[in-house]
């Protein structure tokens, strides 16, 4: 039987919907436009095509970065031209377009160095908001002073996805010191705003100067060594980030998700990504040369779990992305179950198959697509309880006769448990032994029960008894005597009377109602195989056979092992040396 439990709505249905939100142009196979860098002077009405035509080398096809992303190329230094117009001096390209992960288009951060002046490095980065340098030429020491630097503005967005994903790639210029690189988000509303703040490059007095608004240094509440008094709106805040590095070269692609964390439960106005090929917030120390190159930046919405336990107890080896797990032990009621969802607005639904243990757990992200791309994931958990009695076991029915009353076959097991230090000794169980619907008594534990190869070698026979056994009837203890005679055979049938008097009089008396019980099963690994084939023969002149203590033959026995010792009709157990 199957029953289905809504254990969590999604958390979308408690608050306002907020509509799945995805990046632009991701996998960059979209179009790609000319690059025009802002600049306080001209603002983006001035590209790098037009200033590397003034002086520098132009790639072939020009200077473009995908629709929607800001690549951190430079224009240099701006300034009006004789006869009007403007141009530039030193522009430095840092990012171009090669091929992606199993895709035409990718975009490669390279650190470049100025190509009028090789110690100032560019810094390359990409981003949904604008770019921005600064600088003014010492002419003493023929360095640039005063750089700053960095992103102002972002995307209009009112998601709230769970991580930024991306493959990537990290190499090392040629003399092999790998620079970190710096994965950024962050999401707000309302308005921060600096004033005064230095915005271009210039080799002759002082930069312009501007009101920035939604500088990232303001949002994120970092220092800013340039610039004026910050203000922000009533509004202000900032509600989600993430900010972590990749330190590990990697020359193949390699997946990354960037976890976001809420700060609050507000909608966010706007949002912000910068993926450098740098130290971001550490413009002093560029690496010229370092690449990270970057294919399928997308917004993830996680559909997974983060964590799962069944009565108290974590789910060992769980791990989000591994969605088959069996487990040791009874089908746990819903109850029993604990977990956590890696988002905050997906949900979970449990499908329960009773009959063959299974629970499969549903998490639905409604808000959008996972990083495989699936919107909904399937965690498939099968319960096995491992028997309580080991030994051989039999799988049949018990008939049961109550003072003369037949009941219908119940399905039972009988397990035969031999002892290891002596194979004419076993244990016989008989686990919740019943009476029928509802009248579970106990287990019938019965042990030092012979056990005696038959004449003809074709299984045992087996005997015995146990006195005052406890059971239960309800929540009242009862005492039986149990009785044990049966036999089992090669090929694993077998047949077992189980007689119980249930004590009425018990202590002063075994008087008591007799119940009988008849047990026929079967097995697939009869426990008597291995003696089955031995060979009688009389006198000490028989062939000497060994056998371990599970009855299967050996051909050489080891020094130290104990073992059944066969020749003719004689049987011993000894211990080798």
């Amino acid at each position: 039987m199957k029953k289905v439990y809504m254990i969590l709505g999604l958390a979308a249905a408690a608050s306002a919907p907020i509509a799945a939100q995805q990046l632009p142009n991701v996998g960059f196979e979209g179009q790609w436009i000319q690059s025009a860098p802002w600049n306080p002077i001209t603002g983006t009405d001035l590209t790098m095509d037009e200033s590397l035509d003034n002086m520098g080398t132009k790639p072939e096809g020009g200077v473009n970065q995908p629709e929607g992303w800001i690549i951190s190329n430079v224009l240099g230094v701006v300034s009006e031209k004789d006869g009007g117009g403007y141009g530039s001096l030193g522009a430095t390209i840092v990012g171009t377009r090669v091929a992606g992960k199993d895709s035409e288009s990718a975009v490669k951060l390279t650190n470049s160095p100025n190509p009028f002046m090789a110690a100032q490095i560019v810094p390359a980065y990409l981003t949904l908001g604008t770019s921005w340098a600064t600088n003014t030429l010492n002419w003493s020491t023929f360095s640039p002073e005063n750089k700053d630097g960095g992103v102002f503005g972002g995307m209009a967005f009112t998601g709230r996805p769970d991580a930024v994903a991306f493959d990537y790639k990290l190499e090392a210029p040629a003399d092999g010191t790998l620079q970190k690189a710096t994965a950024l988000v962050y999401a707000w509303k309302g308005t921060w705003t600096q004033a005064d703040v230095p915005a271009n490059n210039t080799m002759y007095g002082e930069p312009v100067k501007v009101t920035m608004t939604d500088r990232d240094r303001n949002i994120l509440g970092m220092n800013t060594d340039q610039g004026g008094a910050v203000t922000h709106s009533d509004d202000a805040e900032l509600i989600a980030k993430g900010l972590k590095y990749i330190e590990t070269a990697a020359a193949d692609w390699t997946a990354y998700e960037l976890p976001i964390e809420y700060l609050s439960t507000s909608v966010p106005a706007k949002i912000n990504i910068v993926l450098s090929a740098n130290d971001y917030f550490n413009s002093t120390d560029i690496t010229s040369g370092n690449s990270l190159t970057v294919d399928n930046v997308k917004f993830v919405y996680y559909s997974r779990l983060k964590s799962l336990s069944v009565a108290g107890t974590p789910v060992e080896g769980f791990d989000s992305d591994i969605l088959e797990y069996t487990i040791n032990g009874p089908l746990p009621e819903m109850e029993e179950l604990a977990f956590e969802l890696m988002s905050e607005r997906a949900g979970i639904e449990a499908s329960v198959d009773e009959a063959a243990k299974v629970i499969t757990l549903t998490v639905t992200n409604q808000d959008g697509e996972d990083a495989d791309g699936l919107t909904a994931h399937n965690y498939r958990l099968t319960f096995v309880e491992a028997p309580r009695f080991g030994g051989t076991v039999y799988e049949g029915n018990v008939v049961v006769d109550l003072m003369g009353d037949t009941f219908d076959p119940i399905p039972a097991k009988v397990h035969i448990i031999t002892d290891e230090n002596n194979p004419a000794k076993c244990t016989l169980v008989l686990p919740d032994f019943s009476l029928g619907e509802g009248a579970t008594i106990g287990d019938i534990v019965v042990p030092e029960v012979s056990k005696t190869v038959k004449a003809d070698r074709s299984g045992y026979t087996y005997e015995g008894f146990v006195r005052n056994l406890t059971l239960k009837m309800g929540e009242e203890d009862i005492h039986a005597n149990v009785n044990v005679n049966g036999t089992t055979d090669n090929e694993g049938n077998a047949v077992f009377d189980i007689p119980v008097t249930w004590l009425t009089e018990y202590p002063d008396s075994d008087a008591g109602i007799p119940i009988g019980v008849t047990f026929n099963g079967k097995t697939d690994t009869p426990d008597s195989a291995g003696i089955s084939d031995v060979t009688v023969d009389g006198g000490d002149n028989a062939p000497v056979e060994y056998f371990n203590l599970q009855g299967m033959r050996l051909s050489q026995p080891e020094a130290g092992q104990i073992v059944i010792r066969r020749q003719g009709s004689k049987v011993s157990k000894i211990l080798v040396k």
